[in-house]
């Protein structure tokens, strides 16, 4: 808890140094708009603002999509107390032979490795 206030105390000393070091007035044009003298620290953190809250929009539905798929997911597996049980899952899993995914056969006598 005391490292994540530290953490933001230093980000918050940082954004005042930026600040500080960035209010050379700049003259901001959108088609008919124009807004003349605006600092340029607030064009940027303005800027960022917009960037992260279009991320935020874009990314929305795919963050509710995959939600509601994790809790339709849910639902199909059985809530056991002990180990889980494969017989009680509605849906087939394929588990891999080898964790690697290569068949390694025993019975070969071209074998690398021998006793």
């Amino acid at each position: 808890m005391q490292a994540i206030i530290i953490l933001i105390l230093i980000l918050a000393v940082l954004l005042v140094v930026f600040t500080l070091q960035n209010t050379a007035p700049v003259s901001i044009t959108l088609f008919f708009w124009k807004i003349p003298e605006t600092p340029l620290v607030l064009v940027i953190i303005v800027c960022l603002i917009l960037g992260c809250l279009l991320a935020a929009v874009y990314y929305s539905p795919l963050i509710w999509r995959l939600k509601r798929k994790n809790r339709q997911l849910e639902k199909l597996i059985p809530e056991t107390g002990e180990g889980e049980n494969d017989d009680d899952i509605p849906f087939e899993v394929e588990k891999p032979d080898d964790p690697e995914g290569i068949e390694l056969d025993d019975d070969s006598g071209n074998s690398f490795f021998k006793d």
